[in-house]
């Protein structure tokens, strides 16, 4: 096909691609505007209304809620329903002929912490937006409209109509357009196109001839300038080409290539001190020869999934061991990537190698310090779980899993709390800043009271966890709480005694009193004796004389 025909068809490709998308995204800011203008009409008539049902609503006066809704109903002719829900969640009024269909209540329902909730429905072949608000924040009572969406979905029609024969009449002239711009083009760009193919024959010092100054004239020097360029370009890349050798002779990293019979084609010097094998040696032998046949067969079939694939694999990270040339064995990590032809077929295999003996003794080392910490907290009275920044368990030991079951593959809201998502009271953000705190908690799962202690723990690879102890406190706090309650009845009763001991030192004082005065009284009577017996026992003396 000639290049005349190919642009016209492109050019037009491109318009009608660019008109198709520009009515798409005109027609859709015009859907969401119109949407957006329904939307805050339907919450203006909304609050309006919910204003005036309060009173209403506290009152529990129904005849004033209903004369409201169908005062709204005959002004607002695209609502097609009002029901009212009062603060004990029942529908005290609505609009619906038929009587009230029980499943609405359910449909649309408003979340705890919003004061609206919108959802569309399909009712009778009608699109309606269904539109729930609450009376008064923080409270059950609830007003739901539903507005029919025929005028909008009109309006979006028409605008969408009207923007569909101006963009085909703009794309009909473009179309035009372009088959009277590519007929003064062609004839240059196909000189172009010769001058392209004797420098794809490898004629680098050919040049096209300039003739005009326009932009073909200039994209006629650009070519000679590129070709110029390509021709210095192949020089640096034979350069790079020497430096690519230079650095794959020096690098630590054994460089290998391999065929699809797993033969190496090609390694840099870095093999010897790998495995002991010169480039020699190494160069003609198969993979088989230098690992274990389990090992061939494993890196066999990694090859094999990654040529499946296609001509756009990631490469291949993996570790495995070899065969060192004094037989010890070598844990390697190999880095490789499938080679593919123009074609797509697969014609090598190409990576680096790496002895990765010391990492792998490092890391066992560290597994056997995980091991040793692992058995210390399965050991531990107390329970203990560890989980990371995005709330996935990684740890439970035994005395937590006795009370709270297994925690593979779960969250520890769902596991500690039974909940679908973060509890409110989390302490995961401020441990996994470097804090470490302290607090106690009752499990509703057990009724046990813990003792938590949160601290933040580095894991190997710098990310943070947090480490939980749990230290059932149960007991110390029933025998608190019974000690509370001993000190309450010991300061009754000694409130109590105190005042039975008061009323018996009254008592006492009182009788003492009695007393006293008595013996006072006693005191005088005798004295008055006395004095009677000394002036009766002179008169009698008297007496006897006379006689």
């Amino acid at each position: 096909m000639k290049i005349y025909y190919k642009l016209n068809l492109l050019i037009i490709f491109l318009l009608v691609i660019s008109t198709l998308i520009i009515t798409a995204s005109v027609n859709v800011r015009m859907s969401d505007a119109l949407e957006q203008e329904m939307l805050e009409r339907e919450l203006i008539i909304a609050e309006y209304v919910t204003e005036d049902l309060a009173n209403p609503l506290l009152q529990k006066d129904a005849i004033a809620v209903n004369e409201i809704i169908d005062n709204v109903m005959i002004r607002n002719t695209d609502v097609r329903y009002i029901y009212v829900v009062d603060f004990d969640g029942v529908v005290v009024a609505h609009t619906f002929s038929q009587g009230f269909p029980a499943d609405m209540v359910t449909a649309n329902l408003i979340p705890p912490n919003e004061k609206t909730a919108i959802k569309v429905f399909s009712v009778e072949g009608e699109s309606i937006q269904d539109v729930g608000v609450r009376v008064l924040d923080g409270m059950d009572a609830k007003v739901y409209f539903g507005f029919s969406r025929a005028n909008i979905i009109t309006s979006i029609n028409k605008t969408t109509n009207t923007i569909v024969s101006t963009v085909a009449l703009v794309l009909l002239l473009g179309i035009v357009m372009s088959f009277l711009l590519t007929r003064t083009l062609t004839s240059p760009i196909e000189k172009l196109v010769a001058g392209i193919n004797r420098v794809a024959e490898g004629d680098l010092d050919f040049q096209v001839e300039v003739t005009t100054s326009d932009d073909i004239g200039v994209l006629a020097d650009s070519f000679n300038r590129m070709t110029a360029e390509r021709k210095r370009t192949e020089e640096a890349l034979r350069e790079s080409e020497e430096k690519y050798h230079l650095l794959a002779d020096n690098t630590l990293d054994c460089i290998w290539q391999i065929n699809l019979d797993f033969k190496f084609t090609y390694v840099n010097p870095a093999s010897y001190q790998l495995l002991g094998y010169t480039q020699e040696e190494w160069i003609g032998s198969s993979l088989s020869d230098h690992c274990s046949p389990e090992n061939m067969e494993f890196m066999l079939n990694l090859a094999k999934e990654e040529i499946k694939k296609g001509n756009n694999p990631n490469g291949l990270i993996f570790e495995t061991e070899l065969f060192h040339k004094n037989g010890e064995i070598i844990a390697v990590e190999i880095n490789e990537k499938i080679i593919f032809d123009d074609d797509g077929n697969p014609v090598s295999i190409q990576g680096t190698t790496r002895n990765i003996t010391e990492r792998k003794q490092a890391e066992e080392i560290l597994r056997a310090e995980q091991n040793k910490l692992i058995n210390i907290f399965n050991s531990m009275e107390d329970g203990i779980y560890i989980v990371n920044q995005d709330y996935n368990i990684e740890y439970v030991n035994p005395v937590l899993m006795k009370d709270l079951g297994e925690w593979e593959g779960r969250k520890c809201y769902s596991y500690l709390h039974g909940r679908e998502e973060v509890c409110p009271w989390c302490k995961n953000l401020d441990v996994l800043s470097g804090k470490t705190l302290q607090w106690e908690w009752k499990s509703d799962k057990t009724g046990k009271i813990f003792d938590l202690i949160d601290t933040p723990l580095k894991n190997p690879d710098g990310s943070i966890s947090k480490l939980e102890i749990f230290r059932d406190i149960t007991k110390r706090k029933q025998a608190e709480e019974e000690i509370r309650k001993l000190n309450t009845e010991l300061e009754q009763r000694v409130a109590e005694r105190t005042a039975e001991l008061e009323d018996k030192n009254a008592e006492l004082e009182r009788m003492n009193k009695l007393f006293v005065g008595r013996e006072i009284r006693m005191v005088e009577l005798k004295k008055q004796i006395a004095e009677l017996e000394k002036d009766i026992k002179p008169d009698k003396k008297a007496g006897d004389k006379t006689t």
